[in-house]
């Protein structure tokens, strides 16, 4: 294959490619026979699909950018995300102290409802007792 050294005008010297070249025959047939040209068209086949959510997911986001805007503010959501996180680790504390209280507040109610429970026999005794004594 020959190609001019002046470009598209056709004029001057042409030279013989290389056979390396990719636009030499063996190249060609080598790319026929193992079907891929180098390894990032085989990663772009292997990867397709995750590829073209990622090209979406860019249009997406470049197209509903504020003006003026080349770029995703990472630094702020980063610092928004550390403050969140101590937020929460301190309403966590918090959460963590209120369940023990009302477990504490649990365990007093049952042994309060077992006293109610062990005066209640009396209490209904007596008043059987009472009922017959009205009769």
């Amino acid at each position: 294959m020959t190609v001019s050294r002046r470009g598209n005008t056709g004029q001057g010297e042409r030279r013989r490619l290389p056979p390396h070249s990719p636009h030499s025959k063996t190249e060609q047939l080598k790319k026929l026979q193992n079907g891929w040209t180098n390894k990032r068209d085989k990663y772009e086949e292997a990867h397709r699909a995750e590829l073209t959510l990622w090209n979406a997911a860019s249009r997406y986001l470049h197209a509903n950018l504020p003006k003026g805007t080349k770029t995703l503010p990472i630094a702020e959501w980063e610092q928004e995300y550390a403050d969140l996180k101590t937020q929460r680790d301190s309403d966590y504390t918090k959460l963590k102290e209120t369940r023990a209280e009302v477990a504490e507040l649990q365990k007093i109610r049952k042994c309060v409802d077992i006293a109610l429970r062990a005066d209640q026999p009396e209490q209904t005794q007596n008043r059987t007792k009472l009922h017959e004594q009205e009769r």
